[in-house]
């Protein structure tokens, strides 16, 4: 299933940015915008997830709003609280993950015959 790796990948693009950049506060938070819509996308048909889901667009709103106003460090504080908080929507979703690994441990797969 190639849905949790690309997850995986832009779990780590996001814990990874940094407020600090050479660009300005406002590029991390854009940044951050960018990368979780990705992963919304590919939440979207998991309506397991879907209180993840508010959890994360609630939080690309927030960021959002800020991006009009001059940045100060309250802004870096903001940004820092909100990535903390969505690590931990992150782990919930990895967590849903490997629940379902051990729900279905057999891997189905289909042999089609070939005429010969």
């Amino acid at each position: 299933m190639k849905t949790p790796k690309k997850m995986e990948t832009y779990f780590n693009m996001i814990e990874n940015i940094k407020y600090e950049n050479e660009h300005g506060g406002a590029y991390a938070y854009i940044q951050f915008m960018a990368y979780s819509r990705e992963v919304l996308k590919l939440l979207r048909p998991l309506k397991s997830l879907e209180r993840q889901m508010e959890a994360i667009e609630g939080t690309n709103w927030l960021l959002n709003e800020y991006l009009a106003v001059r940045f100060t460090y309250r802004h870096k504080t903001i940004f820092e609280n909100k990535l903390s908080e969505t690590r931990q929507i992150f782990n919930s979703i990895r967590e849903s993950f490997k629940e379902a690994e051990i729900r279905t441990p057999y891997k189905y797969t289909v042999q089609h015959a070939q005429a010969a």
